[in-house]
């Protein structure tokens, strides 16, 4: 939650000294670019309109609180900006796409897919224009036409989940169950945050159930057709403690947001006294990867490491940033580096195992989670994230064990059983800035 600023003094004298970021419309960009990430639309709005107040053909800042405006569901207004943005560049293909959405919640799925089209013809291959387009033949009662812009999404990101969710909706809609829920369980594997999918899922399920003993039904898990046969892939959803321990996808509350902004500023006030203090550093990149200000906590993690060579959490906590930047190799040799450092630390063959997996190595990703969970065996995300790894080989029956494993672990934690810091130190508890 954004503090309510101070109020400024007035200068006194003759002073001509203005603040550079009154003049400054990047400064209000950014700030509402932030704003925005705490789902402060109207302070966001504000922002951006003080930047193109100081600088009026601003186009990341039209696009920016077109995007605030939608969000607030200020529509009309919304589109407004996606109009200037289009104005300003008639190839802003992010600008026709939002227009779209704009029109399609208006009511004028025509207009929508006019502006799909053209996105369409300046990049044939963006998964979003057929998911925007999709929507606007469903507005107009086409899911034949719709179905068939999902499909073509999917086609061209079959990790894509509003594809398959949204694709699930029509199905659902003409009463084909069966593979409404299929669809339904992709989305849901690919995004478990997705709650619709969820009780979309079970109202699917209810209208088909005929067996109160079907393993389908089992509290967080989801089945899976095998392509390759008539088998079954279970995959488990991951429990949801994550936000105790790395912050997986998970909302923070505003109090924990505050406490990581506080952190920062004490960081910063520390390195304005002291530029050369590395502990500063160190907690403004690790506050900064918890605010998902990944670049920023990169940078600051590279400091970091140019005087500490031997700072296993920074090669860690900076690979976890990489990965929230999607560089997945850069991210993997930092965890590399941790696991040279300290061999014997299961956090990093955890954080090792899950950039094999974002990039696709699922075997490899297993074998540093079965050294994570060796050298911590209540290691909880291992085994959850190794769940994942063997649903995706079609190894069932280790899925699921693993699963069941993790379910049993989330309860010894909750039940304070077990403490989290035998697999996963806490890098800030020794340091006093």
């Amino acid at each position: 939650m954004a503090k309510k600023p101070r109020n400024k003094r007035k200068r006194s004298g003759n002073s001509q000294k203005t603040s550079t970021k009154s003049k400054n419309p990047k400064y209000y960009y950014d700030q509402g670019m932030a704003k925005s990430k705490r789902d402060d639309e109207r302070g966001a709005i504000k922002d951006f309109t003080t930047a193109i107040q100081l600088k009026p053909d601003y186009l990341e800042a039209y696009y920016a609180r077109g995007l605030s405006f939608k969000a607030d569901g200020e529509t009309v207004s919304a589109l407004e900006d996606f109009d200037k943005v289009i104005e300003l560049n008639p190839e802003h293909i992010d600008a026709y796409i939002s227009r779209a959405e704009s029109h399609n919640l208006l009511g004028d799925a025509e207009s929508g897919i006019i502006d799909c089209n053209t996105a369409w013809k300046l990049n044939p291959n963006c998964v979003e224009v057929y998911l925007t387009r999709g929507w606007a033949f469903e507005d107009l009662n086409d899911p034949d036409r719709a179905l068939a812009e999902y499909d073509k999404a999917i086609k061209l990101d079959p990790k894509c989940a509003n594809a398959y969710y949204y694709r699930g909706n029509i199905k659902e809609e003409n009463e084909k169950y069966e593979d409404a829920i299929a669809d339904y369980d992709i989305a849901i594997a690919l995004d478990p945050t997705n709650e619709q999918a969820h009780e979309f899922r079970q109202v699917c399920k209810e209208m088909l159930m005929s067996d109160d003993d079907d393993p389908s039904d089992f509290e967080g898990v989801i089945i899976l057709p095998n392509n390759e046969g008539n088998s079954e892939i279970v995959i488990p959803i991951m429990p949801d403690f994550s936000n105790e321990l790395l912050d997986f996808n998970n909302e923070m509350t505003d109090e924990e947001i505050e406490g990581f902004e506080d952190a920062v500023k004490t960081a910063e006030n520390a390195l304005e006294q002291d530029p050369e203090n590395i502990d500063a550093y160190f907690v403004l990149g690790l506050a900064k990867y918890q605010l998902s200000d990944f670049q920023d906590a990169v940078e600051n993690l590279d400091e970091v490491i140019s005087q500490q060579p031997a700072n296993v959490d920074a090669y860690n906590f900076r690979g976890l940033a990489k990965l929230g930047l999607q560089l997945h190799e850069e991210a993997i040799a930092d965890f590399e580096e941790a696991i040279r450092l300290e061999p014997d630390k299961s956090f990093s063959f955890f954080n090792r195992g899950v950039g094999k997996y974002e990039f696709g190595l699922i075997e490899e990703a297993i074998d540093d989670f079965n050294k994570a969970i060796q050298l911590a065996p209540n290691n909880i995300m291992a085994y959850a994230q190794r769940a994942l790894a063997y649903a995706d080989l079609g190894r069932v029956d280790e899925s699921m064990s693993d699963f069941l494993k993790s379910l049993q672990l989330m309860e010894s934690i909750t039940e304070e059983k077990i403490d989290i810091d035998e697999f996963m130190d806490n890098p800030l508890e020794n340091i006093n800035l």
